[in-house]
């Protein structure tokens, strides 16, 4: 990701929030840089246009952040997007998801994402996921 990329990736992470996290009181543009502070970030390209974003934090080999803007879902993005995590990561990669974003989860699971726990304590309730794919590395 390029600081041209960065006004186009925070507006999908706020649009995202805004419509499916209602448990953050009042998302904004700046939680995108705090959001993601320290991590690698990587951004996905359809003719030009900003299509998605992950963010990786390097040293858990953790997916923390990915947002596919709806215009380009159902498109591979995603998949291109965990492509290139899988490359970069040392480790199996490790990501949280929401119980109840079944969306996701059908996504993470086509792509090799098994449960490994569960906290439904948390706000909101979580499944940690690990990728079957990258756990032989």
């Amino acid at each position: 990701m390029t600081s041209a990329d960065e006004p186009a990736v925070a507006a999908i992470y706020l649009k995202d929030r805004q419509l499916y996290f209602p448990w953050v009181a009042k998302p904004a543009l700046a939680d995108f840089n705090h959001d993601s502070k320290g991590e690698a970030l990587f951004v996905a390209e359809i003719d030009g246009q900003i299509a998605g974003f992950v963010s990786l934090y390097r040293v858990m080999d953790f997916i923390h952040l990915l947002f596919i803007a709806p215009e380009y879902r159902r498109q591979g993005v995603g998949h291109a997007l965990l492509t290139v995590m899988r490359r970069e990561a040392r480790g199996p990669l490790t990501l949280k998801c929401v119980m109840t974003n079944e969306d996701a989860l059908k996504f993470y699971a086509s792509e090799g994402f098994v449960v490994k726990r569960e906290n439904r304590l948390a706000v909101p309730a979580n499944y940690t996921l690990i990728d079957e794919r990258t756990q032989q590395n």
